[in-house]
């Protein structure tokens, strides 16, 4: 009874954390990741939330990248007939003394909701209470160089893990602002400089398991002088949140799963004098999902799991004012079968019930209310330590573009580990 009670209150406290309010996420962050993400950009795209649960990486993949401190995954596909997504990750990590490691992290993010790249040089020092580590990311634009100090207490591995890191953005703006304006280039001097504290905690443990991470990019002010002599200098600001909490559990013979993320951005540029609007853009995408599974057989299994996504978008003068909200209601069916040790293979449908609501002047062209629907098959295969998996959609509707056969986007994924 003890022991019931003890998991009981385990899977508890788990779910609890799915209701915490959270106003931050991921460690791996920065300036360019709320500047270049929008929530109306994925209307390019009039399937992009099935394209993007497509292109997901396996879950029977994670433990493998958890465990490995040298290891690459990247999953990439289709948008549109123009557009590619790309979504990669590497880790490498060395010694350099009893305590101290270093360690490399290369995160590329290229799809319709933001485009950023970093790469991420850390060394880290081992203490008696935790992990202390200082890192630094280069960028050409020297003014965009990011610095960060961070606090870590267990692995990824580990039953708890704890990470707490502060990044100090566009560390070298202001001076690199004065040497500009020594060699006849504009100056984008802050006058309120930008930071951003993040935290991220995972418990995990045999039958439960739950992450929350949260990051803040504190509101930062910007002077731009005008492209000629006679334009007026301009103020831009820009902050932002980022938010993820998950739990995932294996209970009545059945495995549960519940998440949900939150990401929020503000900027504004205009002149300093007041001649013109302040080209407002406040955006907002917040989505919550959640799915249970069941082994059929030994080696069968299915899943069903249902998504909510609420984005919105409003712009002020003078490119509004104006309004955008899209509501994606998704369902998913899937089974998979594992044909050998190696292969395995997948068999689903997707549903999307999609409303949009416009107002005013918006930038972007919309399909507008719809639904879209796919069905799908895809394999994944093991060779060595490299795992691939491919996914073939199929139309199950009709598409206002020009589709071949019945093709409707692939997407690819790959791991290894070294």
């Amino acid at each position: 009874m003890a022991n019931r009670l003890k998991h009981a209150a385990g899977l508890a406290a788990a779910l609890a954390l799915t209701l915490l309010p959270i106003a931050a996420a991921p460690a791996r962050a920065a300036t360019e990741e709320f500047s270049t993400f929008h929530a109306d950009t994925q209307e390019e795209d009039d399937e992009s939330i099935i394209d993007h649960v497509l292109a997901r990486l396996p879950l029977a993949w994670r433990d493998e990248w958890e465990r490995s401190p040298q290891a690459v995954r990247t999953a990439q596909g289709c948008l549109t007939s123009g557009q590619w997504f790309m979504d990669t990750e590497l880790k490498l990590e060395s010694l350099l003394g009893k305590t101290a490691r270093f360690g490399l992290e290369y995160t590329q993010a290229a799809g319709d909701i933001s485009t950023y790249d970093f790469l991420d040089l850390w060394v880290r020092f081992r203490t008696r209470t935790g992990t202390i580590g200082t890192m630094f990311r280069p960028m050409h634009d020297k003014s965009r160089q990011d610095f960060a100090l961070a606090w870590e207490r267990g692995a990824d591995s580990t039953a708890f893990q704890a990470r707490a890191i502060w990044t100090f953005e566009d560390m070298f703006n202001n001076l690199w602002a004065f040497r500009q304006t020594r060699v006849g280039e504009r100056s984008e001097a802050y006058t309120r400089h930008p930071w951003e504290p993040a935290l991220a905690l995972a418990f995990r443990h045999e039958r439960w398991r739950a992450a929350l991470s949260g990051k803040f990019l504190t509101p930062s002010e910007k002077r731009v002088p005008g492209l000629a002599p006679t334009d007026p200098e301009h103020r831009t600001t820009l902050w932002g949140t980022l938010a993820h909490a998950s739990v995932e559990a294996r209970a009545f013979g059945l495995e549960w799963s519940a998440a949900s993320a939150n990401q929020q951005a503000r900027s504004t540029d205009g002149p300093i004098d007041g001649s013109a609007g302040d080209d407002r853009d406040l955006r907002r995408t917040w989505s919550a999902e959640a799915a249970v599974g069941r082994a059929l057989r030994p080696h069968l299994s299915a899943e069903a799991r249902w998504i909510y996504s609420d984005r919105a978008e409003s712009y002020g003068a003078p490119t509004g004012p104006g309004t955008f909200r899209s509501i994606d209601r998704v369902l998913q069916l899937e089974c998979v079968g594992r044909l050998a040790p190696t292969l395995t293979l997948r068999l689903g449908g997707l549903y999307d019930e999609i409303t949009v609501a416009r107002s005013g002047r918006t930038p972007r062209w919309s399909y507008g209310t719809r639904h879209e629907s796919r069905g799908y098959f895809g394999l994944d295969a093991r060779f060595g330590r490299v795992r691939v998996t491919g996914v073939e959609g199929i139309e199950l509707d009709p598409e206002p573009y020009a589709v071949w056969l019945v093709h409707d986007k692939a997407f690819l994924a790959l791991q290894t580990t070294f």
